[in-house]
């Protein structure tokens, strides 16, 4: 039975790398999420927090994907190899190097995916975009000056210092923010 099951997992290994890589990814995803994640809630640095959050860490697996790949060798080899009788073929180079790269892919998509899907971060992000004379009290909106209202905004991911539930409830405004994000 273990002959068979490692001639499976040898003949199937690049689902079941992607399969392990992407249970990888979702699971750094989740645990950051749930732990460090944490709105500033200031105009300013709420957008350049999340986008922080959402693109930096997939850039680390991306690089890491491509050269722990299997074919690094042959995709070297091939580019270097003199011309010979045999001349270089770009459709190989083509088809190994986005063989590499689509299986780089799937931890950093994976971790966007379940980033989008959780929606801490899109909630952080566009908390300033709620259209309020859509889903609030807009009347009151033309009133503020542009900077307070989006220092109102920003502070919609944070329940313990959010004080405009005068202008917007914010039992509105993160569910309209979470359903955008999925």
């Amino acid at each position: 039975k273990f002959r068979m099951i490692f001639r499976f997992l040898q003949s199937n290994q690049e689902p079941f790398m992607n399969g392990i890589c992407s249970i990888m990814a979702l699971a750094s995803a989740q645990m950051y999420s749930a732990f460090h994640f944490n709105c500033p809630c200031l105009p300013g640095y709420d957008v350049a927090y999340s986008a922080g959050v959402l693109l930096a860490p997939p850039l680390v697996p991306f690089p890491l994907g491509l050269v722990m790949n299997n074919n690094v060798s042959m995709l070297a080899e091939e580019w270097k190899r003199p011309p010979g009788r045999r001349a270089k073929d770009p459709a190989v180079l083509r088809c190994t190097f986005c063989s590499m790269a689509q299986r780089a892919l799937v931890a950093p998509v994976v971790w966007v995916a379940v980033t989008l899907l959780d929606g801490k971060c899109f909630l952080c992000a566009f908390c300033t975009a709620v259209p309020v004379t859509m889903l609030g009290n807009g009347s009151l909106a033309p009133g503020l000056p542009p900077p307070e209202l989006a220092r109102l905004l920003a502070r919609v991911p944070c329940p313990e210092v959010y004080d405009g539930d005068w202008l917007l409830a914010r039992e509105v405004a993160v569910p309209y923010l979470h359903r955008i994000s999925q």
